[in-house]
């Protein structure tokens, strides 16, 4: 016997319909805001380093979500697209920024090769005191030089370093050394720091390169010294194992000045 209104028998079972898939718009959001950060870095002097993991992920996310847009399963095609864009610009801010230290520390050895190739030898203090070498040959890390005015330079003895996973001017396999010097004005003028950078060569006599990464191993010296003050920095240089069983120093108080030279054990 059928049921009324339904000449068939039973009615079928009613099922109702699966609710639309949410989309999957993380991956786009992510490569943007990466995208973002990563292009602001790039912006920021001696950071820039840092712009370039930061591109490689915004590209990575930036494709995967072009990808997924591709498949229907994301919808903000927009963000993910823009996220891509940034991490092309980061990774060229990231490059170009690299490129142009590079330059600069190879324009820099080339003006300090001039400069102390044309500077003459360093002669000791006309009335040296007692704690001061008055002899002419190299001193030893450690000890201070006293110039006619008062003005001294030291040399502290070379000290490990461990550079940034990024870092500028360390070659693999090298050892990082950093210099702490220690210039005090005695006398009665002031003088600019900035023309202060030591000149260092290994035991083989190669010119060691200085190191700068996003924590300072390399501090240029900068502005000027008044009376009665003192400055203090650290310079970074990549040295092979086997040449720094001896680092020979050039360095003088500024440019106008004879260069002092210190030897000693790099470690």
């Amino acid at each position: 016997m059928t049921l009324p209104g339904y000449p068939h028998g039973h009615p079928g079972a009613y099922y109702p319909p699966y609710p639309p898939a949410q989309p999957r718009n993380g991956m786009g959001t992510a490569a943007m805001i990466v995208g973002i950060c990563g292009a602001v870095i790039g912006l920021v002097p001696f950071l820039f380093f840092l712009s370039g993991p930061l591109a490689l992920v915004a590209l990575g996310l930036g494709i995967a979500g072009l990808v997924l847009v591709r498949r229907g399963r994301a919808t903000n095609k927009g963000m993910a697209l823009t996220g891509t864009i940034l991490g092309g610009v980061a990774l060229l801010m990231a490059v170009g920024g690299l490129l142009f230290i590079l330059f600069m520390i190879d324009k820099g050895d080339e003006e300090n090769g001039d400069l102390y190739e044309d500077r003459p030898p360093a002669a000791g203090p006309a009335e040296p005191s007692p704690s001061v070498s008055a002899a002419p040959k190299p001193m030893k890390f450690g000890e201070t030089y006293t110039y006619e005015d008062g003005v001294t330079v030291t040399v502290d003895k070379p000290e490990p370093y461990e550079p940034d996973q990024v870092a500028v001017g360390h070659k693999d396999g090298n050892l990082a050394l950093q210099l702490k010097v220690t210039i005090v004005n005695n006398g009665k003028d002031t003088f600019d720091l900035r023309a202060h950078v030591p000149y260092v060569r290994d035991a083989e006599g190669a010119r060691a390169p200085e190191i700068f990464d996003g924590h300072g191993a390399t501090r240029v010296f900068s502005g000027k010294l008044l009376p009665g003050k003192q400055a203090t920095t650290g310079f970074t240089y990549s040295v092979p194992p086997g040449a720094a069983k001896e680092l020979q120093v050039e360095t003088g108080a500024s440019n106008d000045r004879a260069d002092v030279m210190w030897i000693g054990p790099g470690r």
